[in-house]
């Protein structure tokens, strides 16, 4: 029996991961992760019985074994994905090739995605979940698992296909797709013996027994392997529990058909409230800016001079930008600036928790041009969070400010999310000691108006800590 690890697939040479169910999604995320380990263990159906179960390649959390549990893997947040916010611990069983070699993920891709959300919202991940998907006994297709030859016509759930070496001509690809269920008993977060979640139906509706609907899982596992020309997957091995036999524990072998995934939920508590909340329940597509932590605006409101000069906005639910730099000057012309106040998200207590993670505060809004189709720039100018309350504040009597700017945002008259980069000005005032940001957003100085999503639109501005790395082979 022979083992090596799949190449890393470099970007360029790697088919899209994309299964039809995820180009078919109202909204998604999506999170890349490397190989981490294989291990005969399986928190889930053999807790605290290491060596018993088949053989595992983990993907996720890097201390993930038979002692893991929700607790641990908060506790030692390690990963192998490009989000820091997902400590998840994710596992498959491990294949063999037809020529007895064993083969490790070169990658994983992990699709979070939801249908209809509109009618039938999401619901945050529960700390503590516990998820199975496919069938570890199987023997003929699976409708939520697919196979993909990169150099073929598409997923498929039947193992028929004779891959060959992709556009790239490197190497023969094959991916599995796993789709966990996406419909909780809002009871039971251990998988094991409960048959704690199911599959919602077409239009997205969970059943009444597993009400509470999640955002469903999309795995998708990338074998990039070099030194083959051909594969033939109905012949491809995958690890079963082993047997005594003759008083020895004997590694056993299962057809392609037993594919299958564990899912043991390590998101941080925002992470997983930002998904939901933030993201999926607005039918969007948010990619990769899922933050470890956020907080949503405290303060906001907007000053205008001239004749609005002693009124306050701050009930406001859109918050109004103009800025005019044109003949006769800015002081003449009307101008009216949103005013927006913040808690910073604190850091991660142990930072080496995190290698080669790059965590940048950025602050999202919904906004856009309502004046004319231009794209333009607006501006943040920093300003003193404790110098205003947004219920009393009015051009008269608005803080100080300077037309400096810590970040700029360029839009245009689609009102949607967008997000600036405060990184540098957030962790000045940390090393200052202050807790709070606040910050002035004026206009594109040529007169538009601008709007802004206040927090009394439910579309708040949030203050995001969002933390990713590259994913390489570690």
């Amino acid at each position: 029996m022979k083992y090596t690890l799949c190449a890393l697939a470099l970007l360029t040479g790697s088919f899209a991961l994309i299964p039809q169910a995820a180009m078919a999604a109202d909204a998604q995320i999506n999170v890349d992760c490397n190989f981490s380990h294989m291990k005969p263990d399986d928190a889930i159906l053999m807790p605290g019985m290491p060596g018993m179960a088949m053989s595992h390649d983990f993907v996720g959390n890097r201390s993930a074994d038979a002692y893991s549990t929700a607790e641990s893997l908060k506790l030692h947040p390690k990963t192998t994905c490009d989000n820091a916010a997902d400590s998840t611990a994710y596992w498959v069983p491990t294949m063999m090739l037809p020529d007895g070699t064993i083969v490790n993920p070169t990658y994983i891709k992990n699709y979070y995605q939801a249908d209809n959300v509109l009618q039938y919202p999401i619901t945050p991940y529960p700390y503590g979940l516990q998820l199975l998907a496919g069938d570890h006994r199987g023997t003929t297709a699976n409708p939520h698992v697919t196979f993909l030859c990169a150099n073929g016509t598409g997923y498929t759930n039947t193992a028929d296909q004779i891959c060959g070496l992709r556009a790239a001509g490197d190497a023969v690809q094959f991916n599995i797709g796993v789709m966990f269920p996406d419909c909780w008993d809002g009871v039971n977060l251990a998988a094991k013996g409960t048959k704690n979640a199911v599959y919602s139906n077409s239009n997205g509706q969970c059943p009444a027994d597993h009400p509470v609907k999640l955002a469903k899982v999309n795995m998708n596992i990338a074998y990039v392997l070099t030194n083959i020309t051909s594969l033939d997957v109905s012949k491809i091995k995958l690890s079963l529990d082993p047997k005594t036999i003759d008083g020895k524990l004997t590694t056993l072998w299962g057809s392609i058909y037993t594919a299958h995934g564990d899912f043991m939920n390590g998101w941080s508590d925002d992470a997983t409230k930002f998904m939901a909340d933030r993201c999926m329940n607005y039918s969007m597509d948010c990619g990769t800016n899922i933050p470890y932590s956020y907080s949503d605006v405290e303060a906001d409101t907007y000053v205008s001079d001239q004749t609005d000069s002693n009124k306050n906005f701050g009930d406001a639910k859109t918050l109004l930008v103009q800025d005019n730099w044109n003949t006769p000057g800015r002081d003449q012309n009307k101008q009216t600036l949103a005013l927006m106040k913040f808690k910073i998200p604190a850091l991660p207590a142990n930072m080496d928790d995190y290698p080669g993670v790059d965590f940048k505060y950025k602050i999202r809004v919904f906004d856009g041009n309502i004046s004319d189709t231009a794209a333009v720039t607006i501006y943040f100018y920093p300003t003193d969070p404790g110098a205003w309350d947004e219920n009393t504040v009015t051009w008269n009597n608005k803080p100080a400010f300077k037309y400096t700017a810590d970040g700029s945002m360029y839009m245009d008259n689609v009102q949607q999310f967008r997000y600036v980069d405060v990184d540098k000005a957030v962790r000045a005032a940390i090393a200052a000691g202050k807790t709070e940001v606040a910050y002035y957003v004026g206009g594109e100085r040529n007169g538009r108006t601008l709007s802004i999503n206040s927090k009394e639109s439910g579309k708040n501005p949030t203050l995001m800590l969002i933390g990713y790395k590259e994913v390489v082979e570690p």
